[in-house]
């Protein structure tokens, strides 16, 4: 029997489907079964053992099966406000620039719509920066929101925009977003391609 994605965790999915249906929150899904007692979760077993399953051969009750699977929807729930890693934050618009692509966003009648910040091979130096406005986050994108902008990130540009700043500048001289990526060994005098 598949277990179709509602999205929602029920009690008759597998470990596996949690797992791999959420793979942006896999991690805290799996800390919260384990600390629950369920020990399964990372077995060959999770593939094939539904949650109920898994709680009740360990001995559980239905009123902390229930809990586990509130608590497991609490995780889906949970917005992000920030995009942490290991080593801090790992990206930020400045004020200037959450209200330039608010006003983009306004200009093109977009207000539910999100920013992809992605990072692409090519340019001049490597890589390149990529910003757009998208209606929607692609599968498996990190989403997260900052002063009220949806930002959609891929997994493949994540370890490259580890502690970025976002900036928007309009002077005399120039005007547009700026990256201040502090992992970088060399960039092009473009300020969008660096290595």
């Amino acid at each position: 029997m598949k277990q179709e994605l509602s999205g929602k965790i029920t009690r008759d999915m597998t470990i596996g489907d949690v797992l791999k249906n959420y793979p942006e929150k896999a991690m805290k899904l799996s800390e919260i079964m384990t600390a629950a007692g369920l020990h399964c979760v990372g077995c060959g077993a999770s593939t094939f053992e539904t949650i109920e399953q898994g709680v009740m051969v360990h001995g559980f009750t239905d009123e902390q099966l229930i809990k586990l699977v509130d608590d497991l929807n609490a995780v889906l729930d949970e917005k992000e406000t920030e995009m942490e890693t290991k080593n801090g934050v790992l990206l930020k618009l400045t004020n200037s620039a959450v209200v330039k692509v608010k006003n983009i966003m306004n200009n093109e009648s977009k207000n539910e719509s999100g920013l992809r910040v992605a990072v692409l091979s090519g340019g001049c130096a490597g890589h390149s920066y990529d910003l757009s406005i998208q209606d929607e986050p692609k599968e498996g994108d990190y989403i997260f929101e900052q002063d009220g902008v949806k930002i959609f990130v891929d997994k493949a540009s994540l370890p490259m925009l580890e502690n970025v700043e976002i900036n928007y500048i309009d002077t005399l001289q120039e005007s547009g977003f700026k990256f201040e990526n502090p992992n970088t060994t060399g960039g092009c005098g473009c300020g969008k391609s660096f290595n």
